[in-house]
């Protein structure tokens, strides 16, 4: 009896437990969208807090302990979104409340900052975003053009499109940058410097949906060349439905240009799969023999077999072809030493780029990523990614031209195989840990041919590399205050080169794990609601391996016989940075306006130069370098400020200006003997200007780009010495207007047109030509 009676007590107090348990579900829509992936939280007035993760359909499910009221929020990764709501959940028949949430005030969410998505205002780092929109409204089609607004960017094109196209960021060298394709590293090996600028000039904007800029030091996330900015190129997820576009443009310089793009995506949002190509041509170029040509394909598909699992698989590949002009040359009497500036005058003391009609360079890169996320729990998420890049650079040159020149073919391939696996763990909702190990393995091949054959040789290394990683996101105060903190380690093994010829350099050498790298970075900032101000802060070391050719570089020499001489040094340490910036934010009008200033300093601790007498390498026997080589030396430091204003004049208006400061200089001239100490190719002051008026479905967009002088070496091909010209800096406007048909439900037709250079500004980079005022026109055709 004593037992049937415990029996039913127990029976009793289990279901007076579960009849007071109740939940809260609903579905969570931004822009009528379902939102998936995020966490919908429930928190009881006495602290307790419940909550659920959406699945693909946006839907939740929050089992509470007991009726009530409770107060919801959204999260998704360390991004807080409070929906400023309470419900009072009942128990009934039901147990439970049904809650639908949109939002459609989510702030704009950037990830570069943190390699995890943040909202803007949460973001302690300098950031900014360029829209899909910002790229359409201006008709840019490369990444480069898109580039040129950015505060503290100096963007430099030599010759037109398709030819090199370099980034100094705050006054940094051109390796300093480092470039993402969806958030995983780009870089060519098999360049001297093993960054992306042989590259850039390659990314045409085929699909994108935004381009995300990081200003200071992200090597702590990126690894390495993230010294002094990072550049995350995003390609977007297929929407609900079918959609899609189709275009061309044609224009001055010979342009003809054609992209089309198509995505599909399933309504539940298991899966999508978007596809792009683009077609560029310039037949003529500046000098109406400067042909180029790219050729861009895209594709990503994402599917998610579970809600709580997603796969992505990109691919990327660019092929492209450019006719090469020879250098600018010195001309008439120079002064006797390099110590003196010159002032630049084309036709006096030097000539521009001449045509060269037998010098061409083929580019090409493959890119294929996989990336998985698995999400375990709402606090724990697991994900990795593989990535194979292939990157091959063929130039070719004749006889012709002018100077002496012999015919030659120079092949550059490169393979990059990365893997990485990664956790982010969220043990309360002010503080998120990512860990992570990545693995790099890098090849690198030459090759080169003359027409004879007699001359020819190869040359092939390699290196692997293992890190790891680790980020603590901390989120106080409400989300006002924001610290984060980060580290890597970086360690190298090197695989034995090879050479066409027996007695090629570094053979005898024992090659020993080279020295490793360490990075630390920290930032923080504290956003003031009431006044709607934030203060931000970030110090960071930053890194570079040091690349194939700077460990194994050789030329080729055939005099007095046939033989490899030796410019690099395997145990070269990576270079290291130490940087700081610190900034305000002020949101005006109603958060119409935005008002930021930065001031910055970055100091090249260790870096690699070219000395003109070095050391041997090894000891048995020791590897000579009798024409000089690659060593480590001290560098420079960069300074200055950074200051820009955006703003929602109307509703139909867009502005943006800035300004930037930079004062570069080097503790070692860049040009032996010259004694001169600032920064080749860096303008002490920067201006850009963006506005953007609507009239309805028509629109007009006009950007500026101003700089003050810079100074600029150029070779002389008569008595082989360098000198250093000041240059007048350039003063470039483009004005864009369009206007978009609505034909039929969502299908539109976009026509608009371009005048590049509206001034018409006779402008030298670097002695190179610029294109005058040229226009262009095209059109869109969107489903």
């Amino acid at each position: 009896m004593k037992i049937v009676v415990l029996l039913v007590c127990i029976l009793s107090l289990t279901n007076v437990a579960f009849s007071q348990q109740a939940t809260i579900k609903g579905k969570v829509t931004s822009f009528g969208m379902p939102v998936k992936g995020v966490t919908v939280s429930a928190t009881s007035k006495d602290g307790t807090e419940y909550s659920d993760t959406t699945d693909l359909r946006g839907e939740y499910n929050i089992i509470v302990a007991s009726s009530g009221e409770y107060s919801l929020s959204v999260k998704k990764g360390n991004v807080q979104f409070y929906v400023g709501t309470t419900t009072a959940v009942r128990v009934d028949s039901n147990r439970g409340s049904t809650l639908d949430i949109d939002l459609p005030g989510i702030s704009e969410v950037v990830s570069v900052a943190a390699g995890e998505s943040q909202a803007i205002e949460q973001v302690s780092k300098t950031v900014d975003t360029i829209s899909g929109q910002e790229m359409r409204d201006r008709a840019d089609f490369s990444l480069i053009e898109s580039l040129r607004t950015i505060p503290g960017f100096r963007v430099a094109q030599s010759g037109g499109f398709g030819k090199l196209a370099t980034i100094k960021t705050r006054g940094l060298r051109n390796w300093d940058t480092a470039v993402l394709l969806d958030g995983i590293r780009f870089r060519d090996v098999t360049g001297i410097t093993g960054d992306a600028t042989a590259f850039l000039s390659d990314f045409t904007l085929t699909s994108v949906s935004k381009v995300e800029v990081l200003r200071g030091s992200g090597s702590s996330l990126y690894g390495t060349n993230a010294i002094g900015g990072t550049i995350d190129f995003q390609t977007p997820e297929a929407k609900s439905g079918t959609h899609g576009q189709i275009g061309g443009a044609f224009g001055g310089l010979g342009l003809r240009r054609f992209r089309g793009t198509i995505a599909h995506g399933t309504v539940n949002g298991k899966f999508g799969i978007t596809a792009g190509a683009s077609q560029t041509t310039y037949t003529k170029g500046i000098d109406g023999d400067d042909r180029a040509n790219n050729t861009n394909l895209q594709t990503r598909l994402d599917f998610a077999p579970t809600s709580k699992t997603s796969i992505s698989g990109r691919i990327f590949f660019s092929d492209a072809d450019v006719r090469l002009n020879t250098d600018p040359d010195t001309l008439g009497t120079l002064p006797a030493t390099n110590s003196t500036i010159i002032n630049a005058q084309q036709g006096v003391n030097f000539t521009f780029d001449a045509n060269d009609p037998d010098r061409r360079q083929d580019s090409r890169f493959f890119n294929g990523q996989i990336v998985v996320n698995q999400i375990v729990n709402d606090k724990f998420v697991i994900s990795g990614y593989y990535q194979g890049l292939t990157t091959k650079r063929i130039n070719n040159n004749g006889p012709l031209g002018a100077g002496f020149q012999s015919a030659s073919t120079s092949l550059f391939e490169g393979t990059v195989h990365t893997g990485n696996v990664h956790f982010s763990w969220t043990p309360v909702r002010e503080n998120t840990l990512t860990a992570g190990y990545e693995f790099e393995n890098e090849k690198y091949f030459n090759d080169g041919k003359t027409p004879s054959g007699t001359q020819n040789f190869f040359t092939s290394a390699g290196q692997r590399s293992n890190t790891f990683y680790v980020q603590n996101l901390v989120s106080l105060l409400g989300g006002d205050l924001q610290l984060a903190g980060g580290m890597r380690f970086q360690q190298f093994k090197l695989k034995a080169p090879g050479f066409s010829l027996t007695n090629a350099p570094f053979n005898n050498l024992t090659l020993t794990s080279p020295p490793n790298a360490y990075t630390f970075d920290g930032a923080a900032s504290y956003f003031v609601r009431s006044s709607g101000t934030k203060f931000r802060a970030h110090v960071g070391n930053g890194y570079r391996v040091p690349s194939l050719y700077e460990r194994f570089g050789s030329f080729f020499n055939t005099f007095p016989s046939n033989a490899f001489v030796a410019i690099g040094d395997p145990f070269l340490k990576p270079e290291k940075t130490i940087a700081f910036d610190a900034g305000v934010e002020q949101n005006l009008v109603n958060d119409r306006v935005r008002v930021s200033g930065t001031y910055f300093w970055t100091r090249l601790t260790d870096i690699i130069g070219y000395g003109n007498t070095v050391p041997s390498i090894g000891t048995t026997p020791p590897t000579p370098r009798p024409f000089g080589g690659y060593v480590n030396q001290k560098g420079g430091t960069s300074r200055g400020g950074e200051f820009s204003v955006k703003a929602r004049a109307t509703d139909t208006t867009d502005l943006f200006a800035s300004y930037t400061f930079t004062r570069s200089v080097q503790l070692v001239p860049q040009l032996t003997g010259s004694g001169i100490l600032n920064t080749l190719g860096v303008p002490d002051h920067q201006f850009t200007f963006v506005a953007t008026q609507r009239f309805k479905r028509f629109w007009v967009n006009f950007d500026f780009l101003a700089t003050s002088t810079y100074l600029a070496p150029i070779y002389s091909s008569t008595n082989f010495t360098t000198r250093i010209y000041r240059f007048q800096g350039n003063r470039k406007g483009d004005l864009t207007g369009g206007y978009t048909f609505n034909i039929k439900g969502d299908k539109t037709l976009r026509l608009y047109g371009t005048v590049e250079n509206v001034f018409n500004q006779e402008y030298y980079e670097n002695g190179f030509r610029t294109a005058k005022a040229t226009a262009r026109a095209g059109l869109t055709f969107g489903f």
